[in-house]
């Protein structure tokens, strides 16, 4: 699967990356009275992968006898899913809109675990627009009732939540380099399959009560919002893969994050949620950073 030809609009599989992420967010709030955050995380992988492991009936191209393409897939694998426990932890000890600003920060480790890994850095219009996208989610996350710009940097999760963005950054980079030793709809189907196993490891050693957690009455009665969910998380993987084959994981993980901007959106409509003026201003100042990567 040859994607050269399309490497021009990456930004266009990053802003539907980040569509489908927000979509989820906004379907996993539906969800969230009826299931655990750990059974919840669970089954949306799970259901991801339902909807994914089909596609490898159309193509797929698994390079196992190549020792990079295994350790980015195990590393891919293992790190997001300790990402995913990090950040349920962060939630667990602080408030969503304290760990929200602090996952803005993903696309900077990013650039730096990327440059370290691979010796890529972004061009210098890409240090502009990844900036602005991470000052403009910063700001998204900051509400008018109190919060002050610092106080998310001490809140009690901000090791954990820091844990969490470095581990989605370090995901981002060794699934483009996976990417770039097969192909996006054959890593995205691989990481599917990883991804559950990972997470069932994790959340059970942290806590042996997790499987008691997984009832299948309530998973059945709430099949279909699950589906639901599984689709917009394999299409955000699978937009998000070809996004980060086609441009550097900073770049794709900075445009990501303009999820926010269609949170706020959702939120309004789904859930007659306010508009705060930090929130439009925040929503401004990604989509200025989105453009200045466009032209870069």
């Amino acid at each position: 699967m040859d994607l050269a030809a399309f490497a021009q609009i990456w930004i266009l599989f990053a802003l539907a990356s980040a569509f489908f992420h927000a979509s989820r967010l906004a379907v996993t709030k539906r969800l969230s009275p009826s299931f655990s955050a750990r059974a919840l995380t669970f089954y949306v992988n799970l259901a991801s992968l339902a909807v994914t492991l089909p596609l490898i009936l159309w193509y797929h191209d698994f390079p196992l006898h190549q020792p990079a393409y295994v350790l980015a897939v195990l590393c891919g694998g293992v790190l997001s899913g300790l990402g995913g426990w990090a950040l349920n932890a962060a939630l667990h000890r602080s408030e969503v809109s304290l760990v929200g600003p602090l996952m803005t920060l993903t696309p900077g480790l990013a650039i730096a675990i990327e440059w370290l890994l691979t010796g890529a850095l972004p061009a210098p219009l890409g240090w502009l627009g990844v900036g602005l996208l991470i000052l403009g989610g910063y700001t998204l996350g900051i509400d008018e009732q109190g919060i002050r710009w610092h106080r998310p940097l001490r809140t009690p999760g901000r090791r954990l939540a820091l844990l969490a963005a470095a581990c989605f950054a370090a995901a981002s980079v060794f699934g483009r380099i996976g990417i770039q030793l097969s192909d996006p709809l054959s890593f995205a189907v691989m990481v599917a399959m990883v991804n559950p196993l990972v997470l069932l490891v994790v959340f059970g050693l942290q806590d042996r009560r997790f499987y008691a957690e997984l009832t299948g009455a309530t998973a059945l009665r709430e099949i279909r919002p699950l589906l639901l969910l599984g689709v917009l998380f394999a299409l955000m993987r699978i937009a998000d893969q070809i996004a980060l084959s086609l441009a550097l994981a900073s770049y794709v993980m900075a445009v990501k994050r303009s999820a926010g901007i269609f949170s706020v959106l959702l939120g309004r409509w789904l859930f007659a949620e306010p508009y705060p003026r930090t929130r439009l201003l925040g929503a401004s100042i990604m989509l200025l950073g989105v453009l200045v990567l466009t032209l870069g």
